[in-house]
This record gives C-alpha cells, sequence and structure tokens, in this order.
C-alpha cells in the first residue's frame, strides 16, 4: 500500500486510524511508504496466463458449479411435492406436536376477530387518530377499553364463548373506548 502523505493530512490519518489523530510523524509515514515501494511485482502476462490455466479444472471458482448451486437454492427443499404434502397435513390440527387440545382463550380469539378490528378502527376515526392521554396525533396507537378493561367485560358479562363475545354490545360500543399511544397506554396498566 502506498501513502500519499499530502493526502493522509487531508483524509485526517492513516487508513487504520481513519479520523484519528494520526500517530505517525510525516518522515515515519515517508519511511514507511518508501519501505512499501517495490515490494509487490505486477504480474506478467505470462504468469497471469499460467494461473488462468491452472483454474480452469478448478472446480471451485467453475461457473457451471456455481450455477447450478444457484439453481439448487433456488429450488429449496429437496422433497417431492408428495412428501412436502404429507408433512404439512401431519403437522396441523391435533396431529401437531404443539396441539394442546384447542384451548386457545376466547379473549384471545375475540381479540383477532372481525369485530374488534372494526371496533378499534372506529374508535380511532372518532378520536382524529390523536391520542387522549397526551394529545399526540399518529405515530403508534393503541385502542383501549375505558373504564373497563377488556378482559374485565368478559368477566363482567360471564363471556364463555366466542359467539356470546360477539353478541355482547358493551364490548364493541365506541364509546367505550378511548386512542391511546404506547407510553400512555402503559400507564393505565396495573
Amino acid at each position: 500500500m502506498m501513502f500519499n502523505i499530502s493526502q493522509l493530512e487531508k483524509d485526517g490519518g492513516t487508513p487504520w486510524n481513519k479520523g484519528k489523530k494520526n500517530v505517525y510523524s510525516k518522515e515515519t509515514l515517508r519511511k514507511m511508504s518508501l519501505a512499501k515501494r517495490g515490494k509487490r511485482k505486477p504480474l506478467s502476462e505470462e504468469t497471469k496466463k499460467k494461473i488462468s490455466i491452472a483454474n480452469k479444472g478448478n472446480k471451485l471458482i467453475s461457473k457451471s458449479l456455481k450455477e447450478q448451486w444457484r439453481n439448487k437454492k433456488r429450488i429449496g427443499h429437496p422433497h417431492t411435492e408428495n412428501t412436502r404434502e404429507r408433512i404439512s397435513n401431519n403437522l396441523r390440527g391435533e396431529k401437531s406436536y404443539s396441539w394442546k387440545g384447542g384451548i386457545t382463550p376466547i379473549i384471545l380469539r375475540a381479540r383477532h376477530s372481525f369485530k374488534y378490528r372494526q371496533w378499534r378502527c372506529d374508535v380511532f376515526t372518532r378520536d382524529n387518530f390523536t391520542c387522549q392521554g397526551c394529545g399526540k396525533r399518529g405515530g403508534y396507537l393503541e385502542a383501549h377499553h375505558h373504564p373497563s378493561g377488556f378482559s374485565e367485560l368478559f368477566y363482567k358479562n360471564k363471556i364463555k364463548t366466542l359467539e356470546g363475545a360477539l353478541a355482547c354490545e358493551e364490548l364493541w360500543n365506541i364509546n367505550n373506548g378511548i386512542t391511546l399511544c404506547l407510553d400512555c397506554h402503559n400507564k393505565t396498566k396495573k
């Protein structure tokens, strides 16, 4: 590597201490530059040809091998269509290794329902996408059931099924909800 002293002064140091105060004097830099000169000679055409011939049979840099590897990577899994389908069917529902008897909580199923998403959107629209706690407009907002929380309404109305949750008017009334930013919503949690 050749050091151009005037360029190093402009750049603020050597490549390994870029932007820092230069730890080498100008004289040391000059000596380093002189020492590097002539250490690496450019390759002759004959040497380049020898290297080229030596690498032609090298499978590591063979273009066809690289292309095969790329195609294999694109294809993905080596299973046949039938095997993939069998594996997929064995990992669904009751056959899945993580099946726990269909115990997804009713509250969680209600939170993922269309009616909940609609209620949430209606609350945001009514509040003009503004946090009712701090007045911040936009950003990451959350809909909060107020004065009673979502789970409190579940227990108060003795909801046992998803159909019961969807039929409960108190859960989906937009007057029972307010828009809060993440910080303000975290303050409401007990």
